[in-house]
C-alpha cells in the first residue's frame, strides 16, 4: 500500500518536474523563435526591395538625414543585390556582403536547430534513451 502511494508521490512529483522544465524552455524557445523570425523577416525584405529606389523605408539615421555614404546600408544593399543574382554589383555596394548572408543565414539555420534540440529535450526530461 505504501508502495503504490510512493510510486504515485514520485510520479506527481516527476510530472511536476517535467512541466517546470516544459515552462522554462517554452521561454527560451520563444526568444529563440523570435531571433530567427527577425532575421529571415529581414532578409526577406531585402530579397523584396530594389535597392537603388529611394522610396524604401529604412532605419538608419545617415540615410534619413539624407547622407548617401553609409556602411550599413551599403551592406544592406550588397545582400539585396545578392539575392537578384547581381554579384558584382553586390561587392561593389560592400566586400563583406556575401559573408554577411552566410553568417545571417547560418545563424537561423543554428537557431532553428536548437530550438528543435531544445523543444525535443523538454518533451524527453532529457532522457536520450
Amino acid at each position: 500500500m505504501c508502495r503504490s502511494k510512493c510510486i504515485t508521490s514520485t510520479a506527481a512529483e516527476r510530472k511536476i518536474g517535467l512541466m517546470d522544465r516544459i515552462s522554462k524552455y517554452s521561454r527560451i524557445l520563444g526568444y529563440i523563435r523570435l531571433e530567427a523570425v527577425f532575421w529571415f523577416l529581414g532578409l526577406a525584405y531585402l530579397a523584396a526591395i530594389d535597392p537603388f529606389s529611394a522610396g524604401h523605408f529604412s532605419f538608419c539615421p545617415l540615410d534619413n538625414l539624407g547622407l548617401d555614404f553609409c556602411p550599413g546600408c551599403g551592406l544592406g544593399r550588397s545582400i539585396s543585390l545578392i539575392f537578384q543574382g547581381d554579384l558584382s554589383g553586390s561587392l561593389a555596394a560592400h566586400p563583406l556582403g556575401i559573408p554577411a548572408l552566410i553568417i545571417l543565414l547560418s545563424r537561423i539555420v543554428t537557431i532553428t536547430y536548437r530550438t528543435r534540440a531544445i523543444s525535443k529535450i523538454a518533451v524527453t526530461g532529457g532522457n536520450h534513451g
